[in-house]
């Protein structure tokens, strides 16, 4: 019988089953990779989208601080490129001595490096707010810190997100409030308090949910005239170059009409290509270095006043320019000076620290967790 058709062509040959069987296949296998890939881009992309997108950036700063800290790392700046490649230096040094006489010394083991490209351009502030009781003495009242980023930004807010759901599913460990637009997550659970937002390229932690609400809704604030002194105080004393600045008050907050009244001093940091951290310190006042006695403005006053911001560093360490303190334009006492050998500073008081923790162990208490 012949294979032609009616009208004389051949006729369709049938199509095997085990590739019809192969294509159908792999039809359903691409379908399940779109639906995969597809739902991880979406879950991806509700993690890591900004929940209030054009917002402009907090002031953060409120006018009733008590204590700040700013960390401003850029790009670039010779001083902290140094700085991250003698932590290097002291990394291999610690890692031969070691592994010095044992056969793990001539093995390469991969090590990571410490790149301030990776890092920079950041920013991280932390601020201490407190008032005057009856007593007169300064109570604590809360406390805020900000980091802004420019690098991994998407995986900060996805993993600060899934640790904000993870919290929020239990009304009693914490809830997710909504402020001026802006999520906020109150956690409240085995001894630590803190509520998170995040807001652009900015990740916010603050010691409650009020202190919250007032970092938030600064942004709109009319400015307090004690921000705006101590801001143009900051940009008097300014070193070329800055990493850091700070300052702390133990003024009465009842008054916001001075900045830095008696107890109060402003510092500004950098970190120079010697090694060195370079330092610009104004004191407004009297009382600066313990009470009832007046700061005078001698080298030991002014180690005093620098040990303040720079807790953990010895006193022996802070060398002063000069003899000291000398009465500036602005009505204070102004004075510079240096710690030398910061790189290994750092190490040591790294090493002390994790030391510290060895010795003591997992703690019985619960402490807070560590801010970003």
């Amino acid at each position: 019988m012949s294979g032609n058709g009616s009208d004389g062509r051949k006729g369709a040959r049938p199509q095997d089953p085990v590739w019809r069987f192969v294509a159908g296949c792999a039809v359903v296998a691409a379908s399940l990779a779109v639906l995969v890939v597809g739902g991880a881009l979406l879950i991806g992309w509700r993690l890591a989208r900004d929940e209030a997108p054009g917002r402009p950036p907090e002031t953060f700063l409120v006018g009733d601080e008590a204590r700040y800290w700013c960390l401003d790392l850029k790009q670039g700046d010779t001083g902290l490129v140094a700085l991250f490649a003698r932590f290097d230096e002291i990394n291999d040094a610690t890692r031969r001595n070691l592994l010095r006489g044992t056969i793990l010394e001539a093995l390469p083991f991969p090590h990571r490096r410490a790149r301030l490209d990776e890092l920079a351009p950041f920013t991280f502030e932390i601020s201490a707010s407190s008032s005057d009781k009856a007593s007169g003495l300064p109570v604590p009242t809360g406390w805020a810190a900000r980091g802004t980023f420019s690098h991994g930004l998407f995986r900060v807010r996805a993993a600060l997100k899934v640790m904000r759901f993870l919290a929020s599913r239990d009304a009693k460990k914490g809830e997710t409030i909504d402020v001026d637009g802006v999520a906020v997550t109150e956690v409240h659970d085995k001894g630590a308090a803190f509520a998170i937002a995040t807001v652009g390229n900015r990740v916010l932690v603050a010691s409650d949910a009020p202190r919250m609400r007032t970092v938030l809704r600064a942004a709109t604030a009319t400015p307090v005239p004690a921000l705006s002194e101590v801001l143009a105080l900051h940009d008097a004393i300014k070193l070329e170059g800055e990493d850091a600045w700070a300052f702390y008050s133990n003024r009465r907050v009842g008054g916001l009409s001075e900045p830095l009244a008696d107890n109060g001093a402003l510092a500004s940091f950098d970190v120079n290509e010697r090694d060195e951290l370079a330092f610009r310190v104004v004191v407004q006042g009297g009382g600066a270095v313990e009470e009832e006695s007046d700061f005078a403005g001698t080298p030991a006053d002014c180690s005093a006043v620098v040990s303040r911001f720079l807790p953990g560093v010895p006193v022996s360490a802070i060398a002063i320019d000069g003899d000291g303190a000398r009465p500036s334009d602005r009505g204070a006492m102004e004075f510079s000076g240096r710690i030398a050998g910061l790189s290994k500073r750092l190490a040591e008081l790294l090493g002390r620290v994790t030391e510290l923790r060895l010795r003591e162990g997992p703690s019985a208490t619960p402490t807070p967790p560590s801010l970003p």
